[in-house]
C-alpha cells in the first residue's frame, strides 16, 4: 500500500501588499528589500480575518479535489506557528468548521517544515492501516505579527499570509506515491529564529514585554545553517536513492528567501525552470508556503503522472527535510 496526495488546496488573501507599503510602515528601502530576500509584493489578511480564514478553504479545496467528502478523513495534522488562539489546538478549532467525524485532531509544530512532517506522520498513519485518508493543513497569518522596529525589520519585510492542505491517502498505484521522506531537527539552533512570549520560560513580564511578543532572528548563521541543510538533505535523499538531480523534473522548495533559493540552486546545480520560486510574489508565509507551491503547481499542470518531485523544507528550531514523490 503507497501513500499518495489525492487532493490539495490553497488560500490566499485578496490584498496585494507593495513594497512601497512596507517601506512606508518601517526603515527600510524598497532597493533593500528586493536585494536581500527578493520579495516584490506579499498577501496580507484584512483585519477581521484569522488563519482559520484561510485554513478552512484551504482544507476544504483539498478533499474536494480529493474527491471525498469531510466524513471520510480519518486524521486531521495542522501546523501554525499563528493560531487563533494560544490554546488549545488549531486543529480543534477548525474540526466543525471542515464537518470532520469525532476523529483525532492535533497541532504539530515544525514550523516552516509543517508540512514535511506532516506528511511523514500520515505516512506512518497510513502505513499502518489505522488511518486511509489523512489531511495536512498549514497556515499562516504573519502581517499580525509583524515587528516594525529596527530589531524586527529584517524580518518582517519577508512576511506574507497563506494556507496550503493536502489529502494523503492509501493506494494501490505502483510506482507512485512518496518514495522516501526524510525528516531533522537541530534544538542547538533554537535561537536562530524564535520568540520569547508567550511561554512559562518568563517568570514576569519585563517594560519590553511588546518585544518578547515578536520574532527575532540570526540572520546570517541562519542563511549559512538553512543553505547547507537544504543542499545535505536534497543530495542524502538522491543518493539513497540511487538518483541524480537529471532523474528530478521538479524541485519543489519551501521559500525563505530568493537568496537562500539561489545558493541550494548554485550548491545542487539545479537547472533554470527546475525549482518552483513564488517568493517574490507572496514573500515568505512560513508553513504555508511550501503546500501553497505544491498545491498551484498540481492545479496549473494536468499531465503530472510519473514525474518525480523532489521537495525540500528548512524551518525554524531548526527542523528541515525532503521527500521524493512520484505524481
Amino acid at each position: 500500500m503507497n501513500t499518495v496526495i489525492t487532493g490539495t488546496g490553497h488560500c490566499l488573501p485578496e490584498k496585494i501588499v507593495e513594497n512601497s507599503e512596507i517601506v512606508a510602515a518601517m526603515n527600510t528601502t524598497e532597493t533593500f528589500i528586493v536585494e536581500r530576500t527578493g520579495v516584490l509584493t506579499r498577501r496580507h489578511v484584512e483585519a477581521q480575518s484569522s488563519v482559520k480564514d484561510l485554513l478552512v478553504p484551504a482544507a476544504r479545496d483539498a478533499i474536494r479535489n480529493a474527491r471525498l467528502h469531510p466524513y471520510d478523513i480519518d486524521l486531521l495534522i495542522v501546523n501554525t506557528l499563528s493560531p487563533d488562539y494560544h490554546d488549545p489546538s488549531e486543529a480543534c478549532l477548525i474540526q466543525p468548521l471542515l464537518g470532520l467525524r469525532k476523529i483525532p485532531v492535533m497541532d504539530i509544530r515544525a514550523q516552516c517544515s509543517g508540512m514535511l512532517y506532516g506528511m511523514d506522520v500520515a505516512h506512518q498513519y497510513i502505513r499502518s492501516g489505522k488511518c486511509r485518508n489523512v489531511l495536512v493543513a498549514c497556515g499562516e497569518v504573519l502581517s499580525k505579527r509583524m515587528d516594525t522596529s529596527d530589531a524586527g525589520r529584517n524580518l518582517s519585510i519577508l512576511l506574507g499570509d497563506g494556507a496550503g492542505a493536502l489529502v494523503l491517502s492509501a493506494s494501490d498505484r505502483k510506482n507512485a506515491g512518496i518514495i522516501d521522506l526524510i525528516t531533522y531537527a537541530d534544538g542547538n539552533y533554537f535561537e536562530l529564529l524564535w520568540t520569547q512570549s508567550p511561554g512559562s520560560a518568563n517568570v514576569t513580564f519585563s517594560d519590553d514585554e511588546d518585544a518578547c511578543r515578536h520574532f527575532r532572528m540570526n540572520g546570517k548563521v541562519m542563511f549559512n545553517h538553512a543553505t547547507q541543510s537544504l543542499v545535505s538533505v536534497a543530495r542524502e535523499i538522491l543518493e539513497k536513492n540511487g538518483l541524480s538531480l537529471a532523474d528530478i523534473d521538479v524541485v519543489i522548495p519551501h521559500q525563505p528567501n530568493l537568496r537562500i533559493l539561489d545558493a541550494v540552486r548554485e550548491h545542487l546545480e539545479i537547472p533554470d525552470g527546475k525549482m518552483l520560486i513564488n517568493v517574490q510574489q507572496y514573500g515568505n508565509m512560513a508553513s504555508a508556503s511550501l503546500p501553497v507551491t505544491l498545491s498551484e503547481y498540481i492545479a496549473q499542470n494536468e499531465a503530472l503522472e510519473g514525474k518525480l518531485a523532489l521537495i525540500i523544507s528548512y524551518g525554524s528550531g531548526a527542523t528541515w527535510g525532503a521527500a521524493l514523490y512520484r505524481f
